[in-house]
């Protein structure tokens, strides 16, 4: 159901499912997702708690934040909207950009986080090859020089080179652009180390978007954590044809929870 309370509760659309009065869970999903694709996974959960999924700000029916917002005003603008709902501490699930909001969620409002669980989580640096770095570099000096070239003779190279080299998450970004560039661009390990919450990290073998090694190094850096390698999955699949794999090992990352 949709939001009908304050202000600042219909700022953020949302639904919910599950049992009242039992352990909270919030649902984060991923870049020009909507709470609707953590549906399934969720749905699993049901009579665990109770579970509030988010559209995040810029995406679904809830509004933008201010432009250019990063992932830390993501994670402050929920933690107010958390409050004024009356959540927390809650597991916080984030899949992909929502697992960058768990990271900085436990960082920085460790009052209203039990645990995260991050499936298919980004917010560290990729290793790349020399080939990829040299050739990043070259498309980022064109890119300047087109943007340049339209300040001061009001050409449209920027548009063309945009519409040919950039992503298709960027051209579709719209006003969340810049909240996409610094996306990113971040490097969230100081964030990952400051958090003290317990972390479950979910990777797909085959994802290529965020690959697992970015889980591995999540785990290194996050003072209590458990990363999972789910065999034959990529990024997007491992929430619906993996599901049933998700959930095992959520159930026991949740009960081990309990007995700590």
């Amino acid at each position: 159901m949709a939001d009908k309370g304050s202000s600042m509760e219909k700022r953020w659309h949302k639904q919910t499912v599950g049992t009242d009065g039992k352990a909270p869970f919030v649902w984060l999903h991923g870049w020009g997702q909507t709470g609707a694709s953590m549906a399934r996974l969720a749905d699993l959960f049901k009579a665990d708690g109770q579970h509030t999924l988010y559209d995040l700000p810029g995406f679904g029916e809830t509004a933008p934040l201010q432009e250019g917002a990063g992932t830390e005003d993501y994670a402050d603008a929920l933690a107010a909207e958390m409050k004024a709902s009356g959540l927390g501490p809650a597991v916080i699930v984030g899949h992909s950009f929502g697992g960058r909001m768990a990271v900085q969620m436990a960082a920085r409002h460790p009052d209203l986080v039990r645990a995260i669980i991050i499936i298919g989580g980004a917010g560290l640096k990729r290793r790349r090859s020399l080939a990829f770095r040299l050739r990043a570099f070259w498309l980022k000096l064109v890119g300047r020089m087109a943007r340049l070239s339209d300040k001061l003779f009001g050409t449209h190279f920027r548009e063309a080179y945009t519409q040919k080299f950039g992503s298709a998450d960027y051209r579709n970004a719209g006003v969340l652009r810049g909240t996409f560039v610094r996306a990113v661009n971040e490097n969230l390990t100081a964030a990952a180390k400051a958090g003290r919450a317990p972390a479950l990290l979910i990777y797909g073998s085959e994802d290529t978007e965020t690959p697992p090694e970015i889980g591995r190094r999540y785990e290194q850096l996050i003072p209590i954590a458990r990363f999972e390698l789910v065999p034959g999955f990529g990024h997007l699949d491992i929430l619906t044809r993996g599901a049933y794999q998700c959930e095992a090992l959520m159930r026991t990352f949740l009960e081990d929870l309990k007995n700590a």
